[in-house]
């Protein structure tokens, strides 16, 4: 039997993972997870929330990139798994010798896009909301255009938030003065104090911490955020050298 116990469990659990893989709801539907609203029952149960159905669990499984059986598991009292995560006293923890299975091709989670392509992207979804926010859209397409721009406002905001990290990498860190220009650009970014959890926390600190706006982090941080920094800076410098 699902206790209230194990539902309010399972649900810090999926909001734990949704957001250590920097996904709103909107995102986690996108990538395949529940609805907005079944995700938010999920993770915020009442004594009279039914428990998810194992439609829904297999929906968690494929958003939140777990293996197959996890969220069932989870729902009654163990621990997800995440892909490619060995299972314990599997072949998988040994390590792989010459002759073994070539890693996955599509588990990549970075892609490297041209400035221009980013620019195309934010000025069509420009033209999109605009489009959405029309008084004469037909009553039956008005909730489809609402969902789209919510989810498109979600994918856009975190794209602009990547470029913005882009550019303080650049022209910011311990030692440098964010020029003005800049600084108005993307002052919207750094001026609202972090309120989310999970990888996108971090983001957002990384940020304020490039920009110099970020004074109470602890040394563990700073030194994390620290080596990130400059392993983007050897990256950059590497990349822009071959291009010479």
């Amino acid at each position: 039997m699902v206790t209230l116990d194990l539902q309010e469990r399972f649900g810090r659990i999926v909001a734990g993972r949704r957001e250590e893989l920097g996904l709103s709801r909107p995102d986690l539907r996108a990538a395949g997870g529940p609805s907005i609203a079944t995700t938010a029952r999920v993770e915020i149960p009442r004594a009279d929330t039914a428990p998810p159905s194992p439609a829904t669990l297999r929906l968690l499984d494929t958003g939140l990139r777990w293996a197959e059986g996890s969220a069932a598991r989870a729902l009654h009292g163990g621990d997800p798994r995440s892909l490619g995560e060995p299972v314990p006293g599997s072949d998988a923890h040994r390590p792989v010798t010459s002759g073994g299975n070539e890693n996955d091709p599509l588990s990549f989670r970075l892609v490297e896009l041209d400035i221009d392509v980013v620019d195309a992207l934010i000025a069509a979804a420009d033209r999109c909301f605009q489009l959405c926010d029309r008084s004469d859209l037909p009553e039956s397409a008005q909730e489809a255009a609402r969902v789209v721009k919510e989810q498109l406002g979600v994918a856009i905001g975190r794209l602009a938030a990547a470029q913005a990290t882009e550019v303080l990498e650049r022209a910011g860190g311990p030692g440098n003065d964010i020029p003005k220009s800049i600084e108005r650009l993307i002052g919207a970014l750094l001026a609202t104090p972090p309120t989310t959890t999970g990888v996108e926390r971090q983001n957002q600190l990384y940020r304020r911490w490039l920009a110099g706006s970020a004074t109470d982090l602890d040394s563990a941080l700073v030194d994390r955020f620290t080596r990130r920094w400059q392993s983007k800076l050897d990256r950059i410098s590497l990349i822009e050298g071959e291009r010479c």
